[in-house]
């Protein structure tokens, strides 16, 4: 894309990028009145997806002809920027959607299922040593329940394998009895190991990341009780959690919903858009979920943007009720990662242009500053300023890694371009040297730019569960399989009908069903571009979705 700005990249690429820049911005919409999707920008989506097919087509080409001279897989032939080495060091498994399934099946998930869960009193242990030994303090924190929850359902959706489904519905019944106040609502922030509640405030990362899981859950099973609480959560943050003065959304709530932190923050705007309502409009097609991700967007774009350097604040640096605050002297990549998936997924959802922008520029920068070229690692912090050097010590972190990946297949899917490819490449070739933990197994939570351990390697904390790595098993396997390789991506669901349900977990609308199963049987009953399913009659019916990208459908 850099390329593009200085005239190397692809002229229609380029045209793609003008034509999204010179849009007019558009005008902050108050919650309730996000434009409608598929019904917004619809010249821009269409001018965007021809140059989109243009640019695989060509693609195609460029790789057929590579593997005819070289009599290699296409990705081999490339060689890696400033290693001298060829990228196919690997086999060539990186650019396999099937490798990260498998990874998170066979070498992952497999950890967690043995050590994670409480068989005693319940739920998930909460910390774990690098060798997997549970370890003090016991309490519990409701998001890291809902985050297991969502590894869980991860699981489930790449493999239909009943136990793993089994863990994550015991989790949620677990959740739901402690979890939940009944009294005066929200997600407590902590409770003992045998369900007295500790902690009675109630922060928003906690209820976001709780209703992340639930969201993911009641996409697998359709359960209804997951989702009435996460509209019951949602529900106090649009109320209780609402500034109605300087508008957006406070950062805690005490017992009684009153307010105890009024400060403004990513979780409660562009994080919650990310982490939650992106999937949670994809499981429900929720129209008011759509608009509030909108609102909460565009609050992020009005408020929240550094009009010095163009970085995302309210993570590191807090803004207080006001929008207020002084922009500390770094930034944390992993914070600008989400906003700027958020921007290019919420794009995706709505066909706005602005998002795409938004994104795009976003990812520019983080492209040039938040990555190691040279060894392939994102950085968890660098300065605000130029020339945005890593802060010291360097550290690079797991989740950050992941989401560096994703950012690199998002921005692929829109723009064409096979640096993009590249990038995730050298980003996942670090993620397969350094972050697997090759004595103990499971992945590493932080090491050096060299690929030094840093910490003591501990396998689960409050805030690192394994939500993260099977999410990026699931991400790759369909981003990489849809996105890039033209390859077809099987998702396993257990549902009760009769009724619709949403089975697509890409944001892409040219990604479509092209078969179902239910109970081992073809199913004829599906919109494959509303990627929905019409259900029979009966309870835990075995669900198997295809689906594919309509770029690589044969005539599409």
């Amino acid at each position: 894309m850099r390329a593009d700005r200085e005239g190397r990249g692809d002229p229609q690429r380029r045209g793609l990028l003008f034509h999204l820049r010179k849009r007019e911005p558009r005008r902050i919409l108050p919650v309730g009145r996000c434009r409608r999707p598929l019904r917004v920008d619809t010249a821009t989506r269409a001018y965007g997806r021809a140059i989109r097919v243009l640019l695989h087509a060509r693609r195609d080409r460029r790789r057929q002809r590579r593997m005819v001279q070289s009599g290699m897989g296409a990705r081999s032939s490339v060689r890696g920027k400033g290693t001298g080495r060829k990228e196919d060091d690997m086999g060539g498994k990186i650019m396999e959607g099937a490798f990260w399934r498998d990874q998170g099946l066979k070498d992952l998930i497999p950890h967690w299922y043995e050590h994670a869960r409480d068989v005693e009193y319940g739920g998930f242990h909460t910390n774990l040593s690098r060798d997997w030994r549970p370890l003090p303090p016991w309490d519990r924190v409701p998001s890291a329940i809902s985050r297991h929850v969502f590894g869980f359902c991860a699981a489930y959706l790449l493999s239909g394998e009943d136990r793993y489904l089994q863990v994550a519905r015991e989790g949620v019944d677990y959740l739901l009895k402690y979890g939940w106040d009944e009294k005066h609502g929200g997600w407590f922030n902590s409770f003992s190991r045998t369900g007295e509640p500790l902690d009675t405030s109630k922060s928003i990362p906690v209820q976001l990341y709780t209703n992340a899981g639930l969201a993911l859950y009641y996409f697998t099973t359709g359960d209804e009780r997951a989702l009435s609480y996460i509209k019951r959560s949602i529900e106090i943050q649009k109320t209780y959690g609402h500034d109605e003065e300087f508008g957006g959304y406070y950062q805690a709530l005490k017992e009684d919903l009153s307010v105890k932190d009024d400060g403004k923050n990513k979780h409660a705007h562009y994080g919650y858009v990310s982490s939650l309502l992106l999937n949670l409009w994809l499981a429900t097609r929720d129209q008011d979920v759509l608009d509030w991700a909108c609102h909460l967007t565009d609050l992020t774009l009005e408020h929240m943007m550094d009009p010095e350097t163009g970085w995302v604040l309210g993570y590191v640096n807090r803004l207080d009720r006001r929008w207020r605050g002084t922009p500390g002297p770094t930034v944390h990549v992993g914070a600008q990662l989400t906003a700027a998936l958020s921007f290019l997924r919420l794009y995706h959802q709505t066909g706005d242009a602005r998002y795409s922008e938004q994104g795009i520029r976003l990812a520019e920068k983080l492209n040039l500053y938040g990555w190691d070229r040279e060894r392939g690692g994102w950085y968890e912090l660098i300065e605000r300023r130029k020339p945005h050097r890593p802060v010291q010590p360097v550290r690079i972190i797991w989740w950050n890694q992941i989401y560096g990946s994703f950012l690199q297949l998002q921005l692929y899917r829109i723009t064409g371009d096979e640096a993009c490819l590249e990038r995730f490449e050298r980003s996942e070739e670090f993620w397969e040297r350094y972050f697997r933990d090759r004595e103990h197994g499971g992945v590493l939570p932080e090491v050096s730019p060299d690929g030094e351990v840093v910490g003591d390697g501990g396998k689960a904390s409050a805030w690192r569960t394994s939500y993260h790595e099977m999410e990026h098993a699931l991400l790759n396997y369909l981003y990489l399989n849809l996105y890039v390789a033209g390859k077809p991506a099987v998702l396993h669901f257990n549902f009760e009908g009769p009724g619709k349900r949403f089975v697509s977990l890409t944001d892409d609308p040219s990604v479509k069903v092209s078969e179902v199963k239910v109970d081992g049987r073809r199913w004829d009953r599906f919109d494959p571009d509303e990627r929905s399913v019409e259900l029979p009659e009966g309870k835990g019916l075995k669900v198997e979705v295809r689906l594919e990208s309509k770029f690589y459908l044969p005539n599409a």
